[in-house]
């Protein structure tokens, strides 16, 4: 793997649900050991009205991360926590094998507080 080792399996924490959507809706893919950074926003739209727009990091590690050989794009979404988010960018990191996922999601939704 270029002499670059995998995420350590001990930050791979978290989990998700990635759905792809199809003809018919979506297709449902467990994410085991993946590691998922929230990010917390509050978006003023109107006076005195807000929107929760907290946005998500997730690292998929393309050795310890499962299922094996997965892959990311801006449409898809993320179910973490009972919350969904709505994929807005996927970026690989690869030499001359893939490394890891770094996808960014925000939160589709979010109600006016």
């Amino acid at each position: 793997m270029n002499g670059v080792k995998p995420i350590p399996a001990e930050l791979l924490t978290d989990g998700a649900v990635l759905l792809t959507p199809t003809g018919s809706g979506y297709l449902r893919d467990n994410l085991d050991s993946v590691r998922i950074v929230r990010v917390s926003a509050i978006t003023d739209y109107t006076t005195g009205r807000t929107r929760d727009c907290t946005e998500l990091v997730m690292y998929f590690d393309c050795v310890n991360s499962s299922p094996s050989g997965t892959e990311f794009a801006a449409g898809q979404s993320l179910e973490y926590c009972g919350e969904t988010y709505e994929v807005v960018s996927a970026e690989l990191f690869a030499g001359e094998d893939p490394h890891h996922w770094r996808v960014k999601a925000r939160k589709t939704g979010g109600e006016h507080i």
